[in-house]
């Protein structure tokens, strides 16, 4: 009886041990996918960068209603991301990500892994929780997992006629405007999404933000305060106010 009962101790123990590898080579997947969002969002493109396949192959994809880039190649890739991260200039007021449902495929390697993924604020119960589900290929480089093809689709935006989600879809496509220079477009856009969520606090920010690039700066004042006034914690208005005081 001691014999059988210490086999199956042993037994339990060595698929612990196979078990525990194969979890650890997963996290290994999930640290890297983690560690990629988690720097974007700070706007650390140094650390960013060390997360992909710098090569020709290397591909990134993201697609949500109203918006679809790809960009074949780390040099076109790596371009996209890191001016977006310019372009915000700061850690975004997301901070916290959380990886969810994850489907691994591992060999030596070559490893994909598709989850769900959300962002979200610790920081400020303001910011909307971000929702995607999220496609990558890795491989292995001197025993470390990178990038080499990503995918990102923000599935929520497709089905969802929540006030938030249609106040962000429209957001996202006066700022498509806006990057384009397009102005006056993005102003109507943003008028629309101001007249449509008079109480919501971002609409105001970002027809302010058009104003201003249109070079109103009385109207781009106007919607400034008016943004502050319903979110206090709006610290990026009040720097954009600050400096358009001064002018």
């Amino acid at each position: 009886m001691k014999k059988a009962f210490s086999l199956i101790i042993m037994l339990i123990c060595l698929a612990g041990t196979n078990v525990w590898a194969q979890t650890a080579e997963e996290m290994a997947l999930i640290k890297v996918a983690k560690g990629e969002t988690e720097a974007f969002l700070k706007s650390d493109s140094v650390t960013w960068k060390t997360f992909f396949v710098h090569s020709p192959k290397t591909n990134t994809t993201y697609v949500e209603r109203g918006y679809f880039v790809t960009s074949p190649g780390w040099d076109k890739s790596a371009l996209l991301r890191i001016t977006w991260m310019r372009q915000r200039n700061r850690p975004s007021r997301y901070n916290k990500v959380e990886i969810t449902n994850p489907i691994f495929n591992v060999s030596d390697k070559l490893a994909t892994i598709i989850y769900d993924q959300s962002i979200s604020s610790t920081t400020t119960d303001t910011v909307p929780v971000g929702y995607s589900r999220q496609h990558r290929t890795l491989v292995k480089d001197n025993n470390q997992w990178k990038i080499t093809s990503m995918s990102s689709f923000d599935t929520l935006s497709f089905r969802s006629t929540k006030p938030q989600d249609v106040e962000n879809d429209l957001n996202a496509i006066g700022y498509n405007f806006l990057f384009d220079k397009k102005n006056d477009q993005a102003i109507e856009i943003f008028k629309l999404n101001v007249k449509m969520y008079p109480t919501a606090w971002n609409p105001y920010d970002s027809l302010g933000e058009a104003y201003a690039a249109a070079g109103n700066t009385k109207l781009a004042i106007e919607n400034y305060e008016k943004s502050i006034q319903l979110n206090p914690k709006n610290d990026n208005g009040k720097a954009w106010l600050l400096k358009l005081k001064k002018q």
